[in-house]
C-alpha cells in the first residue's frame, strides 16, 4: 500500500507539471488537483485503517498461541479446543472438541477481553 501512496504522489507531481504546460482550463486543473488530493487522502486513511486491523489480528494470534482465551460471538476460544487457520484467519474445532465440530469462527468477530 505504501507503494500505491508513493505512486499517487508521483502522479500528482507529474500531472501538475503537465497541467501547467497543457491547454487545460483553470477549472480542469483545479478539478484534477482536487481529485488527486482526495485520492491520496483515501489511500492514506485506508492504509492507517488496515494497519490498525493487522495489529489487532497479530495481538489476538499471539494471545491465542500463548494459550489465552479469546471471546468470539459468545464463545470462548482457546488453543485447547480450537485450531487457528492462518490462511483464512479463522478458528476451527480440534479433534477433542466434538461439540463445536464443523463450526468455523472468523477472527474478525473475536475480542481479547470478554464483553460484559
Amino acid at each position: 500500500m505504501q507503494f500505491l501512496l508513493f505512486l499517487a504522489v508521483v502522479l500528482l507531481v507529474v500531472s501538475v507539471i503537465y497541467a501547467k504546460k497543457s491547454t487545460f482550463s483553470h477549472k480542469a486543473k483545479i478539478g484534477l488537483f482536487l481529485f488527486l488530493v482526495v485520492f491520496i487522502g483515501i489511500a492514506w486513511w485506508y492504509e492507517a485503517h488496515n494497519r490498525e486491523n493487522s495489529e489487532a489480528n497479530r495481538m489476538m494470534i499471539s494471545a491465542f498461541k500463548q494459550g489465552k482465551t479469546l471471546y468470539c460471538g459468545g464463545r470462548e476460544i482457546s488453543s485447547s479446543t480450537f485450531v487457528f487457520v492462518n490462511g483464512t484467519l479463522s478458528f476451527i474445532a480440534n479433534d477433542q472438541n466434538q461439540k463445536d465440530k464443523g463450526i468455523v469462527i472468523d477472527m474478525s468477530t473475536c475480542k481479547l477481553e470478554k464483553v460484559k
